[in-house]
Formats: C-alpha cells, sequence, structure tokens
C-alpha cells in the first residue's frame, strides 16, 4: 500500500500574543526544515527577524528586508515567486517562509493584504513552498486575524498544526463580502457618475481634475487614473452594457467603482500579469493592481463591480 503524496504547498499560520509564542512554535518549525534540507527564509519585522535568527544559531536562515517584499501586492506575488526560483536553482527542493505582513493602519490597506494572504495560497499551489504567515494578537485587529482563519487551511496551535475551522479555499473566499471592506464612501452621493463611457480621454481626464480638485498628489492620480481606464476598458470590451462609472472623494480617500451586467471573472484575477491559472483577465487588471490602493472584483447585482481605492 503506498503512502498518501505530501501536498507540494502548505499555507499556514500562526496567531501568537508574546515573544515566547511565536518563538516556541516557530523555531522548531525552521529547525524541522533545516534538518530536512529545505531552503529556510525570514520574511518578518525586523525584531522578530533577530529574534528567530538568534534562536537558531548555527543553523542557517537567510533573510528578505519586509520593506522590500510588501512594497505592493502584485510585488510582493512576484516577490515569492522569485524566491522559490532562486532556490530551487540552488539546489533546493523545498523552501520554508516565515513572513509577516505589515497590515498598516488604514482599514482599506488592511483588507488589501488580508486579500492579498489569500490569493497568496492560491498563487503557490504549484510551487515547493511551505509558508507560515505570523499574525501578531497585539497588533492585527480581530476582523483581519479572523480573515487570516479563514484563508489558511491549518494553524499552529497548542503546539501542532491543526486544520483551521474558519478555512474557506482561495478563489471562494475572495468572492466573499466579507473580504470586503465597506468603504464608508460609498454612503455619500458620487462626485463623478458616468453610464456607457464612450469616450475613455474624457472619463480620464474628469477623474484627474476631480481627484486634483481634492488634493490628490498628482503622480498618486495619474497611476489612478490609468488604473480606472484600464478597469474601464475591460468592461467596454467584454463585459455586457451598461457599463457604469462612479467616483468618490473626500480628500483623504478616492473610490472608483466600474460596473457592467456581464459575468463576473475571478476575483483572483490581476495578482498574475496574465492570470492563466484561472483562465480571466488579461493585463488590464494586473497593471490596475499595481496602480491603485486596493482593488476589489464583486460579483454582485447580475453583474461584475471592480472598486479601486486611493489613499490620500
Amino acid at each position: 500500500m503506498s503512502l498518501p503524496q505530501q501536498p507540494l504547498s502548505r499555507h499556514d499560520a500562526l496567531q501568537y500574543d508574546d515573544d515566547g509564542g511565536l518563538l516556541d512554535a516557530v523555531v522548531p518549525f525552521l529547525r524541522e526544515g533545516a534538518a530536512a534540507g529545505d531552503s529556510v527564509v525570514l520574511i518578518c519585522r525586523p525584531d522578530n527577524a533577530a529574534r528567530l535568527r538568534d534562536a537558531m544559531g548555527p543553523d542557517r536562515v537567510a533573510e528578505l528586508p519586509r520593506e522590500d517584499v510588501y512594497g505592493g501586492t502584485v510585488g510582493a506575488m512576484n516577490a515569492y515567486r522569485e524566491l522559490v526560483a532562486r532556490e530551487r536553482e540552488r539546489g533546493c527542493e523545498r523552501v520554508r517562509v516565515v513572513t509577516e505582513i505589515d497590515f498598516g493602519p488604514k482599514p482599506s490597506g488592511q483588507w488589501e493584504w488580508a486579500r492579498f494572504d489569500a490569493a497568496l495560497g492560491q498563487a503557490l499551489t504549484s510551487y515547493p513552498v511551505w509558508n507560515l504567515c505570523l499574525y501578531d494578537r497585539r497588533r492585527v485587529p480581530a476582523d483581519i486575524l479572523r480573515a487570516g482563519e479563514s484563508s489558511h487551511s491549518h494553524l499552529l496551535a497548542d503546539g501542532g498544526r491543526v486544520p483551521s475551522a474558519g478555512y474557506t479555499d482561495a478563489l471562494t473566499l475572495l468572492g466573499e463580502a466579507r473580504m470586503r471592506w465597506p468603504d464608508p464612501l460609498e454612503d455619500s452621493p458620487p462626485r463623478l457618475d458616468v453610464t456607457g463611457p464612450h469616450d475613455l480621454a474624457a472619463l480620464r481626464a474628469a477623474v484627474e481634475q476631480a481627484l486634483l480638485r481634492d488634493g490628490f498628489a498628482a503622480y498618486a492620480v495619474q497611476g489612478f487614473m490609468l488604473a480606472v481606464s484600464e478597469v474601464a476598458t475591460n468592461a467596454i470590451l467584454h463585459g455586457v452594457a451598461p457599463v457604469r462609472v462612479r467616483l468618490w472623494s473626500d480628500a483623504r480617500r478616492a473610490l472608483c467603482a466600474v460596473s457592467d451586467g456581464g459575468t463576473c471573472f475571478s476575483p483572483y484575477s490581476g495578482y498574475l500579469p496574465t492570470d492563466r491559472e484561472v483562465g480571466a483577465g488579461g493585463m488590464g487588471l494586473w497593471l490596475a493592481r499595481q496602480m491603485s490602493d486596493d482593488l476589489t472584483v464583486d460579483a454582485a447585482d447580475g453583474g461584475c463591480v471592480v472598486r479601486l481605492g486611493l489613499n490620500g
């Protein structure tokens, strides 16, 4: 009788309360990997990386500066793939990564990174990587902790690896309302409301003028304007009429919703350049994710809504 084959990738999480709990859970994980010949990599807060390096002693641990990896969700996804490719070229059959996302202080950004963590599990499915995501209960909001329980199949808890009771597969989870921050801007009348846009140059100009008047930095407005244009182009070319573009802004944050009546594509779209893994998308959403601070895809009301956020 053959033994069941181990999964190629694993995407686990650890929620910890103090430094001792972190070391008790993570050091055995790292030592086990080093003993097995895995490449062991840290992408953590500097203080936690130092604690783990000291605890590991002579065992080899590589480290990537967290700020170099987590500049944006698309860049971080690419950094992971490059990391695994480099380690495999060095002859390592498997990579163990201990990572700690900086969720930041703004709810919109926190949810963007929570969605990224779910998407990461999908992106690494075919890669030989065991990813352990750290969640510091002293710093991470309760709703993001719950999102982490949903996006990871297993948790390190009570001295072992246990199934997460709240786990939902990534493609389903990313499409659920609980993974979207209910932006309060949508409770107010939009600054711009265009149905059936045909002149994309005029649309870009209207978005640009509205945001510049509200005091957003010109360089940020340029990127956001192009992101809106990419998504609107997708809706016009591939969606179903009516296409509608709405823009809200309060000088601290802008939100643009592009909707159409067609069948929605995967909420995972845009994390990778062509989304070949899920057969949807193209380059437009991949570019739009890089030119906005957060982006969600929502199959709602019989159509598709893409929301793009910009923080002031």
